[in-house]
């Protein structure tokens, strides 16, 4: 597949809905971190906006996919339905911090 086969998959509206079911379970867990974590000002305000629909799910799903071959590969082969939730929540886990301090710098 193409870069744009892949864009397809990760356009598919029940694959960016679960990436988006997923990234407010991520939110409900940053909402309740110590607020000691590292960046955590920017982690809540971001999670906040996950939990209140502000942040655009296909962006997320493709920047989710982006962000990771493994995901990336197992779309082009598999399709989103292929790609488990554990990758979906350790790949959200990895991209919300940049994902964080560009919407607090954007603000």
């Amino acid at each position: 597949m193409a870069t744009k086969d892949i864009i397809a998959a990760a356009s598919d509206p029940v694959f960016y809905t679960r990436v988006a079911f997923i990234a407010l379970k991520t939110a409900q867990q940053v909402a309740s971190e110590d607020p000691a974590t590292a960046n955590h000002a920017n982690r809540v305000h971001y999670a906040g906006l996950v939990m209140t629909g502000q942040d655009k799910a296909l962006l997320l799903a493709l920047h989710l996919v982006a962000a990771n071959a493994t995901i990336a590969q197992n779309i082009e082969a598999n399709g989103g339905d292929a790609v488990p939730d554990g990758d979906i929540e350790f790949v959200l886990g990895s991209i919300w911090d940049p994902r964080a301090n560009a919407f607090a710098a954007a603000t």
